[in-house]
């Protein structure tokens, strides 16, 4: 099977989680917002307050064949822009190859928005031929083959091969354009070619293409090496925030840290004996010395929060597994090692094995449709919310999206990351900095330029079989 143009560079630009955009007028005052949010109780930062709110909260929404289905789905939509990468083809022209790198420069190069250095200051024409001469065109063969790889340590893919961030202000430190996502240990990736420095290796992942650090590159010595590791049926998936993974029996050796979502292929289940400490036994990908392939084994210590196979869909394991991740730093493109908005999304719904795009806009056309929002008033939308499934229903604005958590005492609440929103001030605008993930009613921002969530909802979609969505009528929320 060939691959249709595998990704589009313009993929990260709406995965912000800046919910609230500064005035064109004049620049808001910063400040930190207050914990807890406006409207928000301590127990409703805990997910049982949740989870009491709906009938039949271990009911299984979707099972593994409906997941199975649904994601294959997804992956045949051109316009949702999901790779299977084993399924690339094998060889490419150089025009080809070429055209993925002008599409990526015409949208974050020189002759777009004006970016920022790390010191505050715009790039001039020098660091431009830098960029352009490390991309290393000019070594592209008439005709490529791609090579197969693993990712052996969590890394950052970028939009050009320097670790240069690209801000959108002099004082932007948190929005790295140049920073399209980051990639966890075991990612099954395809590698077009490297750079000037060989310092970089162009590659294709599973929901996004871009610059990787060569060193955190496992190269396969034959495609099936990497594929029968990505393919592997046993797995066990990290279920908690994120967790450790080691190097020895005794626990000493730090392999890696691996976040929510990620999974490796289970060799051994947790023995009494045998070993100083009864740990899970996980195969996981090494970079020998010459940059080439091959496994060890990792170790996970039995009582860590892992699950053997994805989760079963339920909402109640929706609602606690989003919350293992309240609090956690936002960052955007996981820069530093956090979440931006859709990065939360895609890592809570892959414990459950569902394939998520990496941008809002796009995880917004996952699932079934429950009607356009856009341009409808705020009694429609009230409207629509109550007759949603809470738990199971993504609400997206344009830049940002959320997970809906129900309904409480007249207001509608949402779990989600999200760097800040805006309000007034006796002398102008004020951003009020979250900076992490945090639960809100939707209410947030009304006092801003762009209004609040809710006014500025336009999709709701639910992640569930049509049965759950349609069920006669019948409402899935607990009267209270």
């Amino acid at each position: 099977m060939s691959l249709r143009k595998p990704l589009l560079s313009l993929l990260i630009i709406l995965t912000s989680g800046i919910v609230f955009s500064t005035s064109s007028e004049s620049t808001p005052r910063v400040v930190p917002a207050p914990h807890p949010l406006p409207y928000i109780s301590t127990k409703m930062e805990r997910p049982e307050f949740w989870i009491k709110k709906v009938k039949n909260p271990d009911r299984l929404l979707l099972g593994p064949e409906e997941i199975q289905r649904m994601n294959e789905e997804s992956a045949r939509k051109p316009d949702l822009f999901l790779c299977r990468v084993q399924n690339m083809k094998e060889h490419w022209t150089r025009e080809e190859i070429r055209a993925l790198l002008k599409e990526d420069w015409d949208v974050f190069g020189s002759e777009g928005e004006v970016r920022y250095g790390k010191e505050g200051s715009p790039f001039k024409e020098p660091f431009w031929n830098e960029v352009k001469k490390n991309l290393n065109q000019e070594a592209l063969k008439e005709r490529t083959r791609i090579l197969f790889s693993l990712i052996v340590k969590r890394t950052d893919l970028r939009v050009f091969p320097t670790d240069e961030p690209g801000l959108t202000s002099p004082s932007g430190q948190e929005f790295d354009r140049f920073q399209h996502s980051s990639l966890t240990p075991g990612s099954l990736v395809g590698i077009y070619y490297f750079s000037r420095d060989n310092a970089w290796a162009y590659i294709q992942s599973g929901f996004i293409r871009g610059w990787v650090r060569a060193e955190a590159l496992g190269i396969a010595h034959g495609k099936k090496d990497a594929v029968d590791y990505d393919e592997a049926k046993d797995r066990l998936v990290v279920t908690a925030n994120s967790i450790n993974v080691y190097g020895d029996t005794a626990l000493q050796e730090i392999l890696f840290s691996a976040q929510m979502g990620t999974s490796f292929p289970l060799l051994s289940l947790p023995a009494p004996s045998g070993m100083p400490y009864p740990s899970y036994v996980i195969k996981v990908p090494f970079r020998e010395k010459d940059g080439h392939l091959s496994f060890r084994k990792g170790y996970i210590p039995w009582n860590e929060d892992v699950y053997r196979g994805f989760l079963p869909y339920t909402r109640e394991n929706i609602c606690r597994q989003a919350f293992k991740m309240l609090h956690q730093p936002y960052n955007w493109g996981e820069r530093s090692g956090g979440r931006d908005c859709s990065r939360f999304i895609m890592d809570l719904f892959a414990t459950f094995g569902i394939l998520m795009p990496r941008n809002s806009k796009l995880q917004a056309r996952i699932g079934l449709d429950r009607g356009q929002l856009e341009g409808k008033g705020l009694r429609e939308k009230q409207g629509m919310l109550d007759r949603a499934i809470p738990l199971a229903t993504t609400l997206r604005l344009p830049g940002h999206i959320m997970l809906y958590l129900g309904k409480e005492k007249g207001r509608y609440y949402v779990i989600h990351s999200v760097w800040g929103f805006q309000s007034k001030g006796p002398s102008g605008p004020i951003l009020q900095r979250i900076g992490k993930a945090v639960v809100s009613d939707l209410s947030l921002g009304r006092e801003g330029p762009s209004g609040s969530l809710l006014q500025r909802i336009t999709d709701i979609r639910v992640i569930a079989d049509s049965a759950s969505v349609f069920p006669g009528g019948a409402d899935f929320s607990r009267p209270r």
